[in-house]
């Protein structure tokens, strides 16, 4: 049984260190989590971008893909911006 709680914990600590991305203090903490996620659906519409994980190759769908994602990522990173948060800063 210790053995398990040993190996688990740095896992346990790992995903909560992962956290928040973006940061607003002036809103509660569970604020963000609505707030993402309101903010990732509009991304994800307005770009079309969908991780599918497909490993084959096709440099037509790569190249769409890659400009969805940084479609995505402005609009998302706009979106958040928009509500008051900024970007974590990183350790």
């Amino acid at each position: 049984m210790k053995y398990r709680i040993l190996v688990l914990l740095p896992l346990l600590l790992g995903a909560c260190a992962a956290g928040n991305p973006w940061v607003n203090p002036q809103l509660p903490k569970d604020q963000w989590g609505r707030d993402y996620s309101a903010c990732r659906r509009s991304a994800d519409r307005s770009s079309g971008f969908r991780d599918d994980g497909r490993d084959t190759y096709s440099p037509t769908r790569d190249y769409e893909r890659a400009q969805a994602k940084r479609i995505y990522d402005a609009e998302l990173n706009a979106c958040m911006r928009g509500l008051g948060y900024f970007p974590a800063p990183k350790n």
